[in-house]
């Protein structure tokens, strides 16, 4: 049988008829978190208008009269449920928002960095992702692998969660990352920082995408992966959901 050829090797012939290939992908790893409105929650901090967690509604049944025998539903989300994007301008007012990001820089190379170490609510630090994160290159995205998410919301999960410090954040920028995505709540700041969301809104100013709430990165095998995490084609949006998937 056939090795499957590198990811890399796959695209790089796509649109050129004379090298193209067959797509071959020995599996698709799933690493979004699951919606689904009878479980899923989100937090809501000061400062909201008014609330919207995730729900599906019924807007047309199939036995509805003159309904063409089809259903119908929508939903009522934050774009910030679940695995998702955050654009700079959702924490940089007058920043970049979904519409204004390359596409290509959601699909690429990327490398798994394992800080279950720092679990319960440890400091990752500069030192941490130089051993855990060792072959990132400029323009990798960068997943931080906790296994928290693995119980989103339960046994004290925030508090369980670890915090980027400052130097931490500084090696990522500093590494050129362009994506940093998270198993667990991202929202924990290093004692004494500046203002709320520090680390994030560091990464923000810098250009950096973060992509927070992916789960089941234990099921990647190896440091480095082919990530595929695409936004929804919105425009006038500070986030957007994904359903983020690794390539193997």
């Amino acid at each position: 049988m056939a090795k499957p050829l590198p990811v890399a090797v796959i695209f790089a012939g796509i649109h050129r008829k004379e090298t193209s290939v067959p797509l071959r992908i020995r599996k698709v790893i799933d690493i979004s978190l699951e919606l689904d409105d009878s479980k899923f929650k989100m937090r809501t901090p000061p400062g909201f208008k008014r609330d919207m967690q995730f729900q599906l509604e019924v807007l047309k049944e199939h036995d509805a009269p003159e309904g063409a025998g089809q259903v119908v539903r929508g939903v009522h989300m934050r774009l910030h449920a679940g695995s998702h994007i955050d654009a700079p301008e959702h924490n940089v007012k007058g920043g970049k928002q979904v519409q204004d990001l390359p596409l290509a820089m959601f699909a690429g190379d990327a490398v798994v960095a394992d800080l279950r170490h720092r679990v319960p609510g440890g400091a990752i630090t500069a030192a941490d992702l130089d051993k855990a994160a060792a072959g990132v290159r400029k323009g990798d995205r960068l997943l931080l692998r906790t296994d928290v998410n693995k119980q989103y919301m339960v046994n004290d999960w925030q508090k369980r969660s670890p915090y980027l410090t400052e130097s931490a954040t500084r090696w990522c920028i500093e590494k050129g990352v362009t994506v940093v995505g998270y198993d667990f709540y991202h929202g924990n700041d290093e004692p004494g920082a500046p203002r709320v969301f520090h680390s994030s809104r560091t990464f923000s100013e810098a250009g950096i995408v973060t992509l927070p709430y992916l789960n089941n990165l234990d099921k990647i095998e190896g440091p480095r992966c082919t990530l595929v995490a695409l936004p929804l084609k919105l425009v006038g949006a500070e986030a957007s959901p994904v359903r983020a998937v690794v390539l193997a």
